[in-house]
């Protein structure tokens, strides 16, 4: 990894701008854990004096959240009023000042968004995107797309919508109430997409181990790019004993709360490969660090959502995988954006390319 800057550009930070929106969205984002009709998005902007504006984004899954994360980024506002622009540094003011109760939960969440988007901020000050300011050059690597039905015929529908609209592979909402259901989705999507394109599945933590065990044992045999996430995220006892009898490679690493855990999921072998989410772990400088942590362990490290960053940021290390679009802020961008034959490669433009789409932010707009 490329050593990270520790100086902005001669720009400040003059405040914070903080919106949320609620989306509506043409399919419900379906898991095992429960369905969600709406995709509620907090919007970030870090304003400057040299007239360029940072962005972060965040999905909140929940209606709830939105208020306690847009009272907190406001509450931010002015700790870093007057700051120089400088990721890092900005970065370690806040975890610093928020020492005595630590950085946990939405706070981990808002002091992550505001990072990501002085680095957005910064590369647009400097003009130059945020993948040459990590050392690194515009690199493709191949995408997915997450299917969000669990409907075996809604699945196979967006399966095919997906692969027409370039993506490179598939990844499918598992975690059903019996493996039936579970082999229906995938041999629905897999008939709809030919025996050869790449699928992956999401349990999305519901399973216990030997359940886990018992449905990998015959999900084996369908040839999947990997599983993700089959046990409790922490659990990484149960994730190792579970990448070393599986024949399918074992995916987690959204869930690293901290480079401490991904430190000690690496040092258990919990899984095959990794997939750091750039909010959790804590900013672009943090996933960064986890990726660099994986390289040293020869595991692969792949986006969990957020291409429009992450698409900068794999080009820094030497392990990156694949990238991840869900999809459903995309409403949002000016630009969404599109893989090319499979593949996604970020922009020369500065920042991460990001710029919102303000009549869709009006027209959805909660605060």
């Amino acid at each position: 990894m490329a050593a990270l800057p520790s100086a902005g550009s001669s720009a400040r930070v003059t405040g914070l701008r903080v919106r949320a929106v609620h989306l509506e969205v043409k399919q419900a984002l379906e898991t095992a854990s429960g369905s969600f009709s709406t995709w509620p998005v907090v919007l970030l902007d870090v304003q400057t004096d040299a007239g360029v504006t940072g962005h972060a984004f965040l999905g909140c899954f929940l209606p709830m959240v939105l208020k306690p994360m847009v009272s907190i980024l406001n509450d931010l506002s002015p700790l870093v009023a007057g700051e120089s622009l400088s990721p890092t540094a900005i970065d370690r003011k806040l975890r610093a000042r928020m020492r005595l109760i630590g950085v946990h939960g939405f706070l981990a969440s808002a002091i992550a968004m505001v990072e990501i988007a002085a680095w957005d901020a910064l590369g647009k000050a400097t003009g130059q995107p945020v993948v040459r300011l990590l050392g690194g050059a515009p690199k493709s690597y191949p995408m997915y797309k997450t299917v969000v039905a669990m409907d075996p015929g809604k699945a196979a529908e967006l399966a095919r919508q997906a692969i027409d609209a370039g993506y490179g592979g598939l990844k499918l909402k598992l975690g059903a109430p019996t493996l039936r259901a579970d082999m229906a989705l995938i041999t629905s999507v897999r008939k709809a997409a030919g025996d050869d394109f790449p699928l992956m599945g999401d349990f999305n933590q519901v399973l216990s181990v030997p359940e886990a065990a018992e449905r990998i044992s015959v999900i084996d045999g369908e040839g999947l790019v990997w599983l993700e996430e089959p046990v409790a995220a922490r659990n990484y006892a149960g994730c190792a004993q579970l990448a070393r009898t599986a024949l399918t490679p074992i995916q987690i690493g959204e869930n690293w709360l901290s480079l401490e855990d991904a430190a000690d999921s690496l040092a258990a072998q919990a899984s095959d490969y990794v997939m750091p989410d750039l909010v959790k772990i804590g900013g672009a400088s943090a996933w960064l660090k986890a990726a660099t942590l994986a390289e040293a362990q020869g595991v692969p490290v792949s986006a969990h959502s957020f291409p429009e960053t992450c698409s900068h940021l794999m080009p820094a290390t030497g392990n990156g995988h694949w990238l991840e679009h869900v999809g459903m802020a995309d409403a949002v961008f000016r630009q969404p954006i599109r893989p090319t034959d499979g593949r996604y490669q970020c922009s020369e433009a500065p920042g991460f390319g990001m710029e919102w789409d303000e009549d869709t932010i009006g027209r959805f707009l909660v605060s």
